[in-house]
């Protein structure tokens, strides 16, 4: 996953003096003007010696962290013989979700541009007390932190964005073009707020879709826009997977027919990247929201990894339930076709 970000000039000369300069301990990094640029250089523990000059510098750091502000930290391990570079990425867990994508999608640009040779290693924190903690580096010098490596701990950012989805937070940054708010008066739908852009295609098809219509929302991640990617009518239950795309998220509203029911379906492939992941899981309940505003009656939820669980049997099985399951089970994790 890469993000488009690149390393300034300014970035590339302050690196170099950090590299030739002994005395500097931490070269922080941040993003700024669609560029990777530096931040003023934190020199070692003045009483330092040799031995202990980065366990015993490490306090100094908590300055440059902020509870929900990723940043970069370059920093000069000491070793008997000279020194080696350390590049630690630092994202809090509780950062704004479009934040830890950038900063995650970057990291690897910020290690390849300025010479991955130069670096001895990398890490990955999410916690305060994980950059300036000495008992978490040297957990590190035994190997036992840094278990997951850079596409694992993109992973997890996911999955932890999804959780936040499907908790929905009220008044929570989503990253993409705004936030979203719990309504409090009557006639507020879902009592969700939407900010993010939505395409009048989208709003149209949403409005005009009868039993048996198909319409298929997705994030154009380059505009932050919900836009409309296909409307089709007539489907049969057994037939939605097929209109589904097996590599893509999708957003899907389908009117059973026979029914006033429209289910929602959010289905988020594995082979999709890791941006698209993360951008769709944060907005799903937006798009939740869009649907009602535009007088829909959402009352089943399915999520899944792909089309191929979306069959018809599952979709009968939402809208029709068995009597001993009761009504909505809100989101539904579908069985796998065969089990």
């Amino acid at each position: 996953m890469q993000s488009g970000i690149s390393v300034s000039s300014e970035l590339h000369d302050a690196f170099n003096r950090f590299s030739s300069d002994s005395s500097a301990f931490c070269l922080p990094v941040t993003i700024s003007s669609e560029s990777l640029t530096p931040l003023d250089s934190i020199s070692f523990s003045s009483s330092s010696s040799p031995s202990d000059a980065f366990f015993s510098s490490l306090p100094q750091l908590s300055s440059t962290l902020q509870p929900k502000t990723p940043i970069y930290l370059l920093l000069r391990r000491p070793t008997s013989a000279s020194s080696s570079l350390v590049a630690l990425t630092y994202i809090p867990s509780n950062a704004p979700v479009r934040s830890k994508t950038l900063f995650a999608s970057t990291r690897a640009t910020l290690v390849r541009e300025l010479g991955a040779e130069k670096f001895a290693s990398t890490a990955f924190a999410t916690e305060e007390d994980e950059v300036v903690g000495q008992d978490a580096w040297r957990e590190r010098d035994g190997g036992v932190p840094e278990l997951m490596g850079d596409k694992e701990r993109e992973l997890e950012a996911v999955r932890r964005a999804e959780a936040e989805a499907r908790n929905g937070t009220p008044s929570r940054d989503i990253g993409i073009g705004g936030t979203f708010t719990r309504g409090l008066g009557p006639g507020s739908g879902s009592g969700m707020k939407v900010s993010m852009p939505v395409d009048d295609a989208a709003k149209t098809a949403l409005k005009e879709i009868q039993e048996g219509g198909l319409v298929q929302l997705t994030i154009d991640i380059p505009t932050e826009t919900i836009k409309l990617v296909d409307s089709q009518s007539g489907v049969d239950a057994a037939a939605v997977a097929t209109h589904i795309s097996p590599s893509s998220p999708r957003y899907s509203f389908y009117h059973y027919p026979s029914s006033d029911v429209v289910v929602f379906v959010y289905t988020c492939p594995s082979g999709s990247s890791i941006k698209e992941r993360m951008l769709h899981a944060s907005s799903r309940r937006n798009a939740i929201t869009v649907g009602e505003q535009e007088g829909l009656k959402i009352s089943k939820k399915i999520e899944a990894s792909g089309p191929d669980e979306i069959t018809g049997e599952r979709l009968h099985e939402e809208v029709h339930p068995p009597q001993d399951q009761g009504p909505s089970r809100g989101f539904a994790r579908p069985r796998r076709p065969g089990r």
